[in-house]
């Protein structure tokens, strides 16, 4: 399920999974939410590394394995939020997450008050942050980061589990590859392809496509591994 132009974040029962840096972010872009009228209800954070209670400012309500075991009352309406910025790390949540609880929680989809989306699709579990752009007949896909400031113009295809860092700016046409990493402040000008998996470093300017499954940094950016 994809969110459009015009569709804010729903009015949801909010768990966020991962009570790190991430997740604090996460937390204040919440509270600006409801500072802006969201009437949603946010539960807490769910965390393995942390026992239940408060983690520094966050509140730790339960383990994966102790979410997935609430009842099925409990969970009605429930949907969530990761909050982890390794795109692999994250895609791995993501499958312990639909295999311990199947269809019973959903994806959430958090759209900043800051941010901009014009007359494009945002995929189910992804996060705009404050001062990210999309413009217009772009589609991002699911649980992806578009960070403070990262910018996506128009038709563009961004695939699944990306993460823009800040200040990432990419042009019109473009195409980004499934678990794409854009460092902060990167630049990908106008009808580029960045492959499956490819890591684009902090300030680099992408000229040429970038093949799947490499490293490139420098300007212009330039390949110096693959992994």
């Amino acid at each position: 399920m994809l969110q459009r132009k015009g569709m804010r974040t729903a009015e949801s029962r909010v768990v966020v999974v991962g009570a790190g840096g991430h997740g604090s972010e996460i937390h204040s872009y919440i509270q600006d939410l409801v500072l802006h009228g969201w009437r949603g209800e946010f539960l807490g954070f769910v965390d393995d590394l942390h026992p239940k209670g408060r983690h520094l400012t966050l509140g730790i309500i339960a383990s994966l394995a102790e979410f997935a075991a609430w009842p099925s009352a409990a969970l009605d309406g429930v949907r969530y939020l990761t909050a982890v910025g390794d795109n692999a790390a994250r895609q791995g949540l993501v499958r312990r997450i639909e295999k311990a609880l199947g269809d019973r929680v959903k994806p959430w989809t958090l759209i900043h008050p800051l941010a901009s989306v014009g007359t494009s699709e945002i995929g189910e579990g992804t996060l705009l942050a404050p001062e990210a752009i999309v413009t217009s007949r772009t589609r991002i896909g699911r649980h992806s980061i578009l960070n403070v400031k990262a910018s996506v113009s128009h038709d563009c295809e961004v695939g699944d589990f990306v993460n823009l860092n800040p200040g990432a700016t990419v042009c019109g046409h473009c195409r980004i590859g499934d678990g794409a990493f854009i460092g902060a402040g990167a630049t990908v000008i106008d009808k580029m392809c960045i492959g499956e998996g490819a890591i684009v470093g902090a300030g680099a300017a992408v000229v040429r496509d970038i093949p799947p499954h490499v490293t490139a940094v420098g300007v212009p950016a330039k390949v110096i591994k693959t992994h």
